[in-house]
Formats: structure tokens, C-alpha cells, sequence
């Protein structure tokens, strides 16, 4: 009896639940799937005649459409950067150079020659690198002391080969003597301190 009892009990809880739930749920999906009478209405879309859609569709030519980064073209803007110094020029090594890479691009070497034409003949020439103040990436093996001085090697290396009557020699200062105090909101200030110099007498 007891059991009977227990079972009915079960049974009509079950019951109830199920009702509760359908009448709570009923209405609101009814409400969901029927649009408000303050709600504005929709209009159709007209259809699209076949030259609205070729109008709307262009075709792209991949070989017109990506610009292709060329080093050797920014070479010709190389030593535009300005000294306070008549007898030192400055060559910017974000033009000059790839990041972390010490290795002058081709058009490097006639554009070089081309810079330092008004050098005296037989001038002593000092080649100086200089480095922001930021690191060199770990994954590189080099510091900017070194970066600084490869850099100012191969210019060295690049004059005697275009200049022969110079008396060249080259260093390394790394970040030690900045051209502009450094900005952390201004990227240029550590661009214009990534250079190499030039110096004549």
C-alpha cells in the first residue's frame, strides 16, 4: 500500500513538472517565433538582374594588387638623413640594410660610390655603426655591439672597393652615442639612431 502510494506520488510530480514546463515554454516561443505588431516590418529584397552582380564582382590581378617589397629601390633615398656636420654623412641602415643583417643589397655599392663623390681624393675616412638601445632577439647569436661593427665593416669594405685612394678604417659603438634621445611613443628616434657615419678629413 505504501508502495502504491509512493509510486502515485512519483507520478503525479512528474506530471505536474511536465505541465509547468509546457506552459511556462508554450508562450514563449510562441512569442519568439511571431514578430511584435510595433516591430517594423521588412521589406523584400528586389532582385539583383545578372550585370548588377557582375558590376558588384571585380577580378584582382594578384601580380597588380600585392606590393612587392624591393630594398634596392629605397637605396636611392640612402644618405638623405642630415648632419649637424658638414664633413660626416649619415647613412640610414633601415634603408642600408635587412633588420639583424649586416649584408649590403647590390644597389648598395654604386649608390655608395655615388655618395661620397665630393669626398676629397685621398681623405682619411672613418666608417662608424650605431644601434638603437634595444636588444638584438635571442634567437640571434650576435649582440649590437657586433651588429654595429659588421655593419660599419661592409660600408668600409664597400668604399675601399669604389674609392681605393681612401684611407679607411672602421668601429663599432653600439648604442653608446645616440643622434636623438630615444621615445618610446615615437618609433623614429630609435630609426634615426640605427646609422651608420661616414666621416672624412
Amino acid at each position: 500500500m505504501i508502495t502504491k502510494m509512493r509510486q502515485l506520488v512519483s507520478r503525479s510530480l512528474i506530471a505536474t513538472c511536465v505541465v509547468g514546463t509546457v506552459i511556462l515554454s508554450g508562450p514563449v516561443s510562441a512569442a519568439a517565433m511571431s514578430p511584435s505588431p510595433d516591430a517594423p516590418q521588412l521589406e523584400e529584397s528586389p532582385a539583383l538582374a545578372q550585370e548588377n552582380w557582375d558590376a558588384a564582382v571585380s577580378g584582382t590581378d594578384p601580380d597588380e594588387a600585392i606590393i612587392r617589397f624591393d630594398k634596392d629601390r629605397f637605396i636611392e633615398q640612402l644618405g638623405e638623413q642630415e648632419s649637424d656636420e658638414d664633413d660626416v654623412i649619415v647613412l640610414e641602415t633601415d634603408i642600408l640594410f635587412e633588420p639583424n643583417s649586416w649584408e649590403l643589397p647590390e644597389a648598395a655599392a654604386a649608390k655608395l660610390e655615388e655618395i661620397v663623390q665630393d669626398v676629397p681624393e685621398g681623405a682619411t675616412v672613418s666608417v662608424t655603426g650605431h644601434t638603437d638601445s634595444r636588444a638584438v632577439p635571442e634567437i640571434h647569436d650576435f649582440d649590437n655591439q657586433e651588429l654595429s661593427e659588421k655593419r660599419a665593416q661592409a660600408v668600409a669594405e664597400a668604399l675601399e672597393t669604389q674609392r681605393s685612394d681612401f684611407d679607411i678604417t672602421s668601429e663599432g659603438l653600439a648604442a653608446a652615442e645616440p643622434a636623438v634621445t630615444e621615445d618610446p611613443e615615437n618609433p623614429g628616434t630609435y630609426a634615426a639612431n640605427r646609422r651608420v657615419e661616414i666621416r672624412h678629413e
